[in-house]
């Protein structure tokens, strides 16, 4: 009687053990590609393209007078060179955020390397740091591209000069 009850505990840890958990970062986590070790730190993957081929890791939280500062490590995975761009808001012990500027900045990460980031608490409050790395929006770069074009020399219909802008163009209304 009791070998069948232990064997069934077994069969039912086994069982448990092997079941997948459900959640927003468990893709991330799986594959190791954010160190989540340090309690005061939360690091985000803002694309799922970066999954396997950046990793966040390293994390540093410290005083520093009245001040926290904390030092965070990017490192290539693949042989590919990416353009990133990362923010890093600072939250206070109840998790809000602390003067948070909608600024993301651009940088490049070579193959195989590791870049380090540095961030000072804007005030004293400040506690724990959240560090997002994903590709830059397209959003500017589709504005950009635009933006290029429509200055493009083209040619015009007869009524205006042989070149002209291509926003000209498109003004005019052939009749």
């Amino acid at each position: 009687m009791i070998r069948k009850k232990i064997f069934f505990v077994l069969i039912c840890l086994l069982s448990a053990s092997c079941s997948t958990n459900q959640g927003a970062n468990v893709k991330y986590l799986a594959q190791k590609t954010i160190d989540d070790t340090h309690p005061r730190a939360t690091l985000i993957l803002g694309s799922t393209e970066l999954v396997n081929k950046v990793l966040i890791t390293n994390v540093r939280v410290a005083q520093v007078g009245l001040l926290q500062k904390a030092g965070i490590d990017v490192q290539n995975l693949t042989d590919n060179r990416y353009n990133l761009e990362y923010k890093i808001v600072w939250r206070d012990k109840q998790g809000f955020p602390i003067k948070v500027s909608n600024v993301w900045h651009r940088f490049v990460l070579s193959p195989r390397k590791i870049k380090s980031f540095q961030s000072m608490g804007k005030t004293e409050q400040a506690y724990s740091v959240q560090f997002t790395v994903r590709f830059p929006d397209d959003l500017f770069i589709d504005s950009d591209k635009h933006e290029v074009e429509s200055k493009q020399m083209v040619p015009c219909p007869p009524p205006l000069p042989p070149i002209c802008p291509r926003s000209m163009r498109d003004r005019v209304k052939i009749k």
